[in-house]
């Protein structure tokens, strides 16, 4: 099964296109024949001015041999600073205290305010107390 990570990463449609570009001929450089991960977004909104983009449930091996397409993702995130371009990224791993989250404020106007990926943290307190109502034997576990 592997560990997985949920992903999130906002662009300018400017420099979706040149993540495009750039992952394109970073595979293709290496011979990488299992696809680009921009193929294939879960998550996919935009406006005329900015993408919002990612991945649900991915194993994102950042520098792990046969996660080529996740390097290029992240190599682009370098090339796209590296050529002024706005960009925001973020990174969920299963356990708690897995965040990871990298930017770039480009100093280009058309390139500048994206939003930031947001994630909400919050106590399931009903969950909670159903389980421990459980473990009391205070309630019947339901068969399915």
């Amino acid at each position: 099964m592997g560990y997985r990570s949920d992903v999130r990463i906002m662009t300018t449609k400017k420099g979706f296109n040149e993540l495009r570009k750039f992952t394109d001929k970073y595979l293709k450089d290496k011979n990488f024949t299992y696809g680009n991960l921009l193929d294939d977004l879960e998550i996919n909104e935009e406006t005329k001015y900015a993408k919002y983009f990612g991945w649900d449930s991915i194993k994102w091996y950042d520098g792990c041999e046969g996660f080529e397409d996740v390097d290029a993702i992240m190599d682009g995130l370098a090339h796209l600073e590296e050529n002024n371009f706005s960009y925001r990224f973020a990174r969920i791993g299963e356990s708690y205290d897995d965040y990871d989250e990298h930017y770039f404020e480009s100093e280009k106007e058309d390139e500048q305010d994206l939003e930031y990926p947001s994630m909400t943290r919050y106590f399931d307190d009903d969950w909670i107390v159903n389980q421990m109502k459980l473990d009391a034997g205070e309630i019947e576990q339901e068969v399915q």
